[in-house]
């Protein structure tokens, strides 16, 4: 039993390290600039589970679940993440991820992004996305320790609950986290390798914003908008909106704080034309990797280009 896989290993299993693990596994052995970073297995999180007679007693709880009945799924939920909330992490596992951060930390001296990648996430047929807790600019063994724990009880939050209930991801699902070094974003965003509206599948649709992405998918600005043509990487349209604040890692701690931005920034596109286009280019090559359309999420900082993850299309 394995409670550690390094992603630049090769591509590592889903049923081992999730949705999330296994595509940003995938892709940095296809040679995409992915963080460097480890996965906690669903192994980890099975023996957490069965170690601490965790899962027999989810097992008791999930007996009430009625999906018709929204009330069974909120009391089950509640109870089961009071449950994990009071189970510790057991000291061996505690111990391998210990061991895992301090080799991290030798190959990147940097703040962390703790990421839930549970084991039918991101699938073609339901992508499961924003169901799980992410964690931005995680210091120090013990904070990684404890939203590792945090990302495990998220695996039965009321919405996780339900909607696998609805959309057959199980009930009885595990959990594996991502933990990876966090790109300082000067610029991050979305790209869509089709029009998520029209459904052009020679156009790239890009969502922009200053700062870490968190911004972005959190609703706290309308994205700068560049649509571009896959053949000759040509922007054909452009929409730049105000963006009054931008999400970054807190500077004297952890997390993320919002920061209002310059007059100057506000209304100044968060990528160049260039910048735009390579973009684009980046989510082609991973739509060419993969073959169905992908709905990725990138990064810009000191001029490099980086890939944090990608999902198929799931709406077309």
């Amino acid at each position: 039993m394995s409670y550690i896989a390094w992603m630049d290993s090769g591509k590592l299993p889903r049923e081992q390290v999730g949705g999330k693990g296994a595509a940003l596994s995938e892709l940095s052995a296809a040679g995409f600039r992915v963080p460097v970073g480890f996965c906690v297995t669903a192994d980890a999180y099975q023996h957490y589970a069965e170690s601490t007679s965790v899962n027999a007693r989810i097992a008791t709880v999930l007996g009430t679940v009625d999906p018709s009945q929204p009330a069974t799924t909120r009391a089950a939920a509640e109870q089961i993440c009071a449950l994990l909330k009071e189970t510790p992490l057991p000291p061996e596992l505690r111990g391998a991820i210990e061991d895992a951060y301090a080799t991290l930390m030798t190959k990147q001296d940097m703040a962390c992004a703790v990421r839930s990648s549970a084991i039918s996430e991101d699938g073609s047929a339901a992508s499961f996305a924003g169901l799980y807790e992410t964690f931005l600019n995680v210091r120090g063994v013990d904070d990684i320790l404890s939203k590792v724990h945090e990302c495990y009880v998220s695996l039965w939050a009321e919405r996780a609950v339900g909607y696998r209930a609805r959309n057959g991801g199980g009930l009885d699902e595990a959990m594996s986290v991502v933990v990876m070094g966090l790109v300082p974003s000067e610029s991050s965003g979305i790209a869509f390798t089709a029009h998520p509206v029209t459904g052009d599948r020679e156009m790239v649709v890009i969502n922009a914003s200053w700062g870490l992405g968190e911004a972005i998918v959190s609703g706290r600005v309308t994205p700068d908008s560049f649509v571009v043509q896959k053949g000759s990487f040509s922007i054909v349209e452009r929409e730049i909106y105000p963006k009054e604040t931008g999400t970054f890692p807190n500077p004297e701690g952890h997390g993320t704080i919002d920061v209002s931005l310059a007059a100057d920034l506000q209304h100044k596109p968060s990528l160049t034309d260039e910048e735009a286009c390579e973009v684009a280019r980046l989510a082609a090559s991973v739509e060419q990797h993969y073959g169905p359309p992908q709905d990725i999420e990138w990064a810009l900082a000191a001029g490099n280009l980086y890939l944090l993850q990608s999902r198929p299309i799931t709406t077309l």
